[in-house]
């Protein structure tokens, strides 16, 4: 059975950004799952950008990819951004395929968002 992770970090507070880690696999089993660790996440969010590293995700459904966009629009409706971290080729692959990527800048560093900030 899949399972996913959601990791809170400490907000870099001096770039703005709060980082959260999303760890294992996106899909129906696990969706509620990720919905309930990323709520309090969104709704108490005081940094500018919220980051979210897929460095250690293995696989997102269609479900996973339409969450990412209701969380874009959430979050951009409140002047606040969502970027993607390290996502893998693989799941860099699907995020073209269905286009996230033109929604949610993608990066493959912290140094990389700093700088396009």
């Amino acid at each position: 059975m899949a399972t996913i992770e959601v990791t809170k970090q400490s907000p870099n507070t001096e770039k703005n950004y709060q980082k959260v880690i999303v760890r294992g696999e996106i899909d129906r089993d696990t969706i509620a799952q990720l919905r309930d660790g990323m709520e309090q996440i969104i709704t108490t969010l005081e940094a500018n950008t919220l980051v979210l590293d897929m460095e250690n995700l293995a696989f997102i459904n269609s479900e996973g990819i339409g969450y990412l966009t209701d969380v874009y629009n959430r979050l951009s409706g409140s002047g606040k951004n969502i970027v993607i971290l390290k996502a893998s080729a693989r799941i860099m692959d699907i995020f073209q395929l269905v286009g996230i990527n033109q929604i949610i800048p993608c990066y493959t560093s912290e140094e990389e968002i700093v700088s396009k900030a």
